[in-house]
């Protein structure tokens, strides 16, 4: 996956509090800390929405188990998979691992990664990394209308369809809850 697209952890892991307030309850979806048992949807959404980059099942499971990782899905009425985000913490360092949606403009990606920003600040983290394809332009919108700013560039990092794409390295402070609004 890559930097705002996909990551988990489990209510076990302590990930359960923190969920923002959004308008997803208006538009009939709500956001839960990911489990075990949202891998596989989450990988069938991971080819649909990454094909090229996609993780496994087995990694997904990984994450979502693993002490040191945050993930949360977007779930609609009937508990379908909307959208999930994932974050590893290190330190006073997040690295954003992925965000993925399967509907657009819902304010799904945008409330996933406040909660991503919010699960960090609560695990000692004061400032979030992620990495997103130059060629993604509707998500490097969300992320610097959310106060990321591009600090590296690494050349050819994707390569898609024989293609060689770079990916662009993009921090933010977490001092201040939120940050600006999308």
């Amino acid at each position: 996956m890559t930097a705002g697209e996909g990551t988990g952890a489990t209510e076990e892991t302590g990930a359960a509090g923190g969920v923002p307030p959004t308008d997803g309850a208006a538009a009939g979806w709500s956001l839960r800390p990911a489990t075990l048992e949202d891998v596989e949807e989450i990988a069938v959404a991971e080819l649909e929405l990454f094909p090229d980059e996609a993780w496994t099942v087995f990694q997904l499971a990984e994450e979502i188990g693993h002490p040191d990782r945050r993930y949360v899905v977007a779930v609609g009425p009937e508990g379908a998979l909307l959208g999930y985000a994932g974050i590893m913490l290190a330190g006073d360092l997040a690295d954003l691992h992925t965000i993925g949606t399967r509907r657009e403009g819902e304010g799904i990606g945008r409330a996933l990664l406040v909660w991503c920003e919010e699960q960090a600040r609560r695990g000692g983290a004061e400032r979030m990394l992620l990495e997103v394809r130059e060629d993604n332009s509707r998500a490097r919108a969300v992320y610097s209308a959310a106060g990321y700013r591009e600090i590296d560039r690494r050349r050819d990092y994707y390569r898609i369809r024989g293609r060689r794409i770079d990916a662009l390295v993009m921090a933010r402070d977490l001092g201040a809850p939120g940050g600006p609004t999308a």
